[in-house]
């Protein structure tokens, strides 16, 4: 690779080919036999007096990884979002009756999936039987939610809020630790939306309760549909077994304490044998891939920030500050160098990567500008220029690549053809438009 290496846009030779193209999920003999053996076995779910066995296995590593006591399957993370909230309410108001009385607002990432705030509203809405209202909260430079606007709103309007649903978010965890401090000195519920945290542990104080997603495009540990909700608390684990068990509370060979509780009025929200295998190989797999994944950002670390490569900055990658590197995508920050330098857009530069084969979008449209969800950002007079910034500039690659062990030296190739090329690639974001590739 060179310098002079014409970009594939402009008529050259991809980078990432489709022959040598990283492939996602990794998949062996190991998938195909375990599936084979569940179906096999005819035990497709566990219930009742029928322990699962894959589920268990699944529950108890997840949340060991991830710091928490107790792991209780569900069947993807939306539902996850929604049986973390609905448990942590009904203790809650098992405790301290009428908690609840003037609170209808709940504290949601503006930047993430909207399947989230549907979590939120199917955890919630079916206890309280009243109109809830979701605050959509701006987001900081790495995706996450911007923990000085939460400080500031509770300070303002605790008594109104019910929770607050932080959501890790391209590769950070932003400052749930923190978060945690405010909902408890608010008193008010904290859940983490956990989807984009793959077999990552964060080292720090941990949510009351979180939601793992194993859904397949994407995430680090695929599985289909399948997910996990965690907590250290054993009341909560209990109403969470319930809750997804059509009812039904821990037996006595559940992963989860055994408890004398009546049966709760509930749906069936529990994790099949088959997805739950699934993901269970699929974690320890993110084990070893979380090692390249490690080293990966390492590397582009160091070479966006050597002076000597780039005279200054192009682009942005947010410190990990989780002891294991949560790896969904890879995100980067076009700086405002990369306009004021070379006269490339984020999108010249999406444009360019996607020719040479690496898979890269904006990310998820934010609340505020979601045509479905931005209503729930009128009235609050909060800003959502964080969000719009990020939105605007980040490149997010497929976890697929950031995997590969060729990733960084692509990364470095890519960002030396568009500041040789610059003058021939200013506005073919424009031209040819990321999806026409």
């Amino acid at each position: 690779m060179t310098d002079a290496t014409v970009p594939a846009i402009l008529g050259g030779d991809p980078i990432v080919d489709p022959s040598h193209e990283p492939t996602f999920p990794s998949s062996t003999e190991l998938e195909i036999g375990l599936l084979a053996e569940i179906t096999n076995s005819k035990q497709w779910f566990g219930f009742g007096d029928l322990p699962p066995y894959w589920r268990t296995i699944l529950e108890q590593l997840v949340a060991e990884t991830t710091g928490y006591e107790y792991g209780i399957g569900v069947a993807n993370g939306t539902l996850g979002i929604a049986n973390g909230l609905s448990s942590q309410l009904l203790a809650k108001m098992r405790t301290e009756p009428g908690w609840d009385r003037g609170r209808d607002q709940v504290l949601v990432a503006d930047l993430t999936h909207a399947s989230a705030h549907q979590g939120v509203l199917l955890g919630l809405l079916p206890q309280l039987q009243r109109p809830l209202t979701l605050v959509p909260v701006d987001a900081k430079p790495d995706a996450t939610m911007n923990d000085d606007i939460v400080a500031s709103y509770l300070a303002q309007h605790a008594e109104r809020v019910l929770a607050v649903v932080p959501a890790t978010m391209y590769g950070a965890f932003g400052n749930i630790g923190r978060l945690c401090e405010l909902a408890e000195s608010h008193n008010v519920l904290i859940h983490h939306d956990n989807a984009l945290g793959g077999a990552a542990r964060y080292e720090g104080r941990l949510a009351l309760t979180a939601s793992i997603s194993g859904q397949g495009q994407g995430k680090a540990v695929p599985a289909g549909e399948a997910g996990v909700s965690v907590t250290s608390d054993p009341e909560i684990a209990a109403i969470l077994r319930a809750d997804t068990d059509t009812g039904l509370p821990p037996g006595r060979l559940d992963n989860v304490p055994f408890a004398e509780m009546s049966r709760l009025a509930s749906g069936n929200l529990r994790l099949g044998e088959h997805p739950a295998g699934l993901m269970a190989i699929q974690w320890l797999r993110a084990f070893h891939v979380r090692l390249q994944a490690r080293e990966n950002r390492r590397q582009i670390q160091e070479l966006i920030n050597d002076r000597s490569v780039f005279d200054v900055p192009l682009m942005w990658n947010a410190p990990t500050e989780a002891a294991y590197p949560p790896f969904f995508m890879f995100q980067l920050l076009a700086t405002e160098a990369l306009e004021e330098e070379l006269g490339l857009t984020p999108q010249d530069v999406r444009a360019v990567w996607c020719a040479e084969g690496m898979f890269t979008e904006q990310g998820f449209t934010p609340t505020h500008l979601d045509l479905a969800w931005k209503h729930h950002a009128v009235g609050h007079e909060l800003s959502y220029t964080g969000s719009k910034h990020v939105y605007d500039r980040s490149l997010l690659v497929h976890t697929k690549f950031q995997r590969d062990p060729r990733f960084p030296e692509w990364i470095r190739h890519m960002l030396e053809m568009i500041v040789v090329h610059k003058d021939r690639l200013r506005g073919i974001g424009d031209r040819v438009p990321v999806t026409a590739l």
